[in-house]
């Protein structure tokens, strides 16, 4: 009886452990997916580390913004997020992490919007300007502290390859400019 457990056990450890290492050996970092194989048949078995991202983001996107003064000069664009280089800490506590994601989510969203506009002559690229992630990226940048002579303020979005620094930021979106409300003082 207990031969019988052990070699249970060891048929257990055996295939789990088979399974993990096959796991770590079928991971393609980059897969063609207009090539097939025999091997794509495994993958029904073998887990995927892409498995809850199937198109994992590789890139961090930024947003910036600019004023444009009273008297014509633009003042120098300022990063609203950045992404935080992470530590060991961050896997049980990281605020900061929704903002990056909010970023990321919102930037994505409007890049795919703009690609629409692209493709379908229908739809002229000025519709942007009233779409949500547009406009909650605006909403977000009028909150932001602006210069005191400022009378309005442009963002961009870029795309920069985190810690690859052989590939260049990239711009992906400029907005156009819009005006700056300055606080009033009122005294009621």
């Amino acid at each position: 009886m207990r031969g019988q457990r052990k070699a249970v056990r060891a048929a257990v450890y055996t295939t789990l452990g088979g399974w993990l290492a096959l796991s770590v050996a079928g991971q393609k970092l980059f897969r063609d997916a207009d090539r097939r194989s025999a091997w794509d048949k495994l993958y029904l078995l073998i887990p995927d580390w892409r498995f809850f991202a199937p198109h994992p983001g590789i890139h961090d996107y930024h947003l910036l913004y600019r004023d444009e003064l009273a008297d014509g000069s633009l003042a120098p664009w300022k990063e609203i997020s950045s992404v935080e280089e992470r530590k060991p800490t961050h896997a049980f506590w990281h605020p900061h992490r929704r903002v990056e994601k909010c970023v990321f989510d919102i930037a994505k969203e409007l890049s795919r919007f703009v690609e629409e506009c692209h493709e379908d002559p229908e739809r002229p690229i000025e519709s942007v300007q009233v779409s949500v992630p547009y406009l909650t990226i605006l909403a977000h940048v009028s909150e932001q502290e602006h210069a005191g002579s400022a009378v309005r303020t442009q963002f961009l979005v870029s795309t920069s390859a985190g810690y690859d620094e052989h590939e260049e930021p990239r711009a992906i979106f400029l907005s156009a400019f819009h005006p700056v409300e300055q606080p009033t003082d009122s005294v009621v």
